[in-house]
C-alpha cells in the first residue's frame, strides 16, 4: 500500500510534465523551516516531534507560474515516551515537488522525499543502533506574504524503513516558512527586457521628442503573480534634467509582455553636439508585486548625431532649421526693412517687394548654389542621414545646396513677417512665399497662373538655385518646375510644419555678417 502511494505521486508528477511542458527559468534558491508533530503508529514512542530544514532549487516553470523543485532536506526526529528520556536521530535526504499556484497568493504543493536515517546506539537506555532508508510524501498549502516570503501548513506520511518491520511510521502535520533567498538577498527582479529598437537622436528635433517616439522597448513580467501600479520612465542623464514617465499599466499578468514608446523631454544642451556619439540611457520600471514595491532598470546606448544632421523620412523636418530668430538673419532683415521703409507705401505688393529685396541682397552678398555630392535628398533613401546648414552657416560659407538655400530664404522672409513654404519635387527642394494677394491681384502682379493656390493662400514659387541671376528668372523656373511635376510636387507651409517640428536657433548664430552696401538702391 505504501509503495502504491509513492508510485501514485510519482505518476502524477510525470503526468504534469507530460500535459504541461516545463521550461527552464531563472532558478530560485529558497530555504524552508517546517516544524512538525508526528502521529506515530506501531511504536512504543507516543510523542514524536520533528521538523524539516529544506534547501530548495526551482529551475523549471510549468503553465507560466507552477514550479518543479528539487530539495536537500535534513530531518531531526525527537522520540519521547513516559518515564524515558528523549532520544533523537537524523534523517538526510532529498525531495522533488510540484507547486501548483492557482492564485497570486495561494498554492498547493505535492512532494516526494526519500533519504537515509541513522539511530545511534544508547547504552544507558539499552537501545540498539539502527539505520536504513526513509521515504514519504507531503501535501502543502502555501500563502505568499511577499515575493520572497511564504507561509504554509502541511500534512504527510513518513516511513523509516527497517527489517523486519519499520523503525517508525507516522503521519506528520506542521507549519512552514519559506524564504526565497534569490529575491531576498540578491534583489532578483520580476521584470525582464525582451527587446528594444531605437532610432538615432537628431539634436535639431530635441523638442519634437517630448511627444514623438524615437524607439520602443518591451518587457515581460517574469513574476509568478500579477504586478500592479506599473510605471515606466526614461532618463538620459547627459541631456535630461529629470526622468520622464512614458507608460503606466494598472496590472500585468504573469508572462505577459508590455511595451513603451520612448519619448524624452530633452534640454537644449543637446544642441552642442558637434559629432556623433553613443549616449547612455536607462529605462526604469517601478511596480508592486504582492504589495511590495520594486524597481527594474534596463540600460542601453542611443546613437546621438550632430546638430546639423537630419533624415528625410518626412520633408517637413527641414522646417526645424528655418529660424526667423537666427541672429545673423535678424541683422539682415533689419537692414532690409530700413532700406525699404520709404518704398512700402507706393508698392502694389509688399510681399513681392520684400521677396525681391531678399533675392537682391543675397545676390550682392555673394551667395552661391553649391551642389553637394554627399546630399541624400536627391536619392530615394529617406533613412540616410543628411547634413543641413543653419541659416547663419550658409551666410558664413556664402553658399549651400538646394535645402540650405531654401532654409536661408525662408528664414529671411519669415523674419520679415512673410509666410513661406517648401516645395518638393523628385530629387529637389526649393521654396515659395505667400504673396498676400488674391488670385485676381496676383494675376496683375505676377501674370496669370504664375502662382499656386493652397489653403486659401496664393503662393509664389521661387527657384533659389539661381542666386546670381535675376528674380524674374527665379520666379519663372519656380512655376515651371511645379507644373512639370504636376503629379509629384508638394507644397509644405513652414508654419504648418512648425507645429510638428519646432524651429531651433543656436546661440552662436548671432555672428557678425557684412550687409552688402547699395544692394537695394535700384529696387522698386
Amino acid at each position: 500500500m505504501k509503495r502504491f502511494k509513492a508510485l501514485s505521486l510519482t505518476s502524477l508528477l510525470a503526468l504534469a510534465l507530460t500535459v504541461f511542458p516545463a521550461k527552464l527559468s531563472a532558478a530560485d534558491f529558497s530555504v524552508r523551516f517546517m516544524p512538525s508533530y508526528d502521529f506515530a503508529f506501531n511504536t512504543s514512542f507516543k510523542n514524536v516531534l520533528g521538523g524539516t530544514f529544506s534547501m530548495d532549487l526551482s529551475p523549471l516553470t510549468v503553465r507560466g507560474r507552477d514550479e518543479i523543485y528539487f530539495s536537500f532536506q535534513v530531518n531531526p526526529v525527537f522520540l519521547m515516551a513516559p518515564n524515558v528520556d528523549t532520544v533523537s536521530f537524523f534523517n538526510f535526504g532529498g525531495a522533488v515537488g510540484y507547486n501548483f499556484r492557482f492564485t497570486d497568493r495561494f498554492s498547493v504543493a505535492a512532494e516526494l522525499h526519500a533519504g537515509a536515517w541513522s539511530f545511534p546506539k544508547n547504552a544507558e537506555m539499552n537501545l540498539e543502533g539502527a539505520s536504513g532508508i526513509s521515504f514519504g510524501g507531503r501535501l502543502i498549502g502555501n500563502y505568499y506574504i511577499s515575493p520572497s516570503l511564504k507561509a504554509g501548513i502541511f500534512a504527510g506520511y513518513k516511513n523509516y524503513f527497517y527489517q523486519p518491520s519499520p523503525f517508525l511510521q507516522s503521519v506528520e502535520v506542521g507549519v512552514g516558512l519559506s524564504i526565497n533567498l534569490t529575491k531576498a538577498l540578491f534583489g532578483s527582479s520580476g521584470i525582464k527586457t525582451e527587446n528594444y529598437d531605437t532610432s538615432p537622436l537628431f539634436p535639431i528635433f530635441y523638442a519634437h521628442y517630448d511627444n514623438n517616439s524615437f524607439g520602443t522597448i518591451s518587457f515581460t513580467n517574469i513574476e509568478k503573480n500579477d504586478v500592479t501600479d506599473v510605471e515606466v520612465s526614461v532618463y538620459i542623464e547627459q541631456f535630461m534634467s529629470v526622468p520622464k514617465v512614458i507608460a503606466n499599466y494598472d496590472r500585468i499578468k504573469p508572462g505577459e509582455e508590455f511595451d513603451a514608446d520612448l519619448t524624452a523631454f530633452l534640454n537644449e544642451s543637446i544642441m552642442n553636439q558637434m559629432q556623433n556619439q553613443l549616449t547612455d540611457a536607462v529605462v526604469t520600471v517601478s511596480y508592486r508585486s504582492l504589495g511590495q514595491k520594486s524597481e527594474y532598470e534596463s540600460h542601453f546606448f542611443l546613437q546621438t548625431l550632430t546638430r546639423n544632421s537630419m533624415s528625410w523620412e518626412d520633408d517637413r523636418r527641414a522646417a526645424a532649421f528655418v529660424s526667423a530668430k537666427d541672429g545673423a538673419i535678424q541683422r539682415f532683415s533689419r537692414q532690409i526693412t530700413l532700406a525699404l521703409k520709404d518704398k512700402l507705401a507706393s508698392t502694389t505688393s509688399v510681399n513681392n517687394l520684400y521677396a525681391r529685396a531678399v533675392f537682391e541682397v543675397l545676390k550682392s552678398y555673394g551667395i552661391n548654389y553649391v551642389i553637394d555630392p554627399t546630399s541624400v535628398f536627391s536619392t530615394s533613401d529617406t533613412l540616410a542621414v543628411d547634413f543641413l546648414q543653419f541659416p547663419y552657416q550658409t551666410l558664413l560659407y556664402h553658399g549651400g545646396d538646394c535645402d540650405d538655400l531654401s532654409i536661408l530664404n525662408c528664414s529671411l522672409l519669415e523674419s520679415l513677417g512673410i509666410e513661406t513654404a517648401f516645395i518638393t519635387i523628385p530629387g529637389h527642394i526649393y521654396m515659395a512665399y505667400d504673396s498676400g494677394l488674391t488670385a485676381a491681384e496676383a494675376d496683375r502682379v505676377y501674370g496669370k497662373n504664375k502662382y499656386i493656390v493652397q489653403d486659401g493662400k496664393v503662393w509664389i514659387p521661387v527657384e533659389i538655385t539661381v542666386p546670381q541671376d535675376n528674380f524674374e528668372l527665379a520666379l519663372k523656373l519656380g512655376i515651371r518646375q511645379w507644373n512639370k511635376y504636376a503629379n509629384e510636387h508638394c507644397l509644405i507651409p513652414i508654419h504648418s510644419a512648425w507645429e510638428e517640428f519646432k524651429p531651433v536657433t543656436v546661440p552662436e548664430s548671432d555672428v557678425s555678417v557684412q550687409f552688402p552696401k547699395n544692394a537695394l538702391k535700384n529696387i522698386k
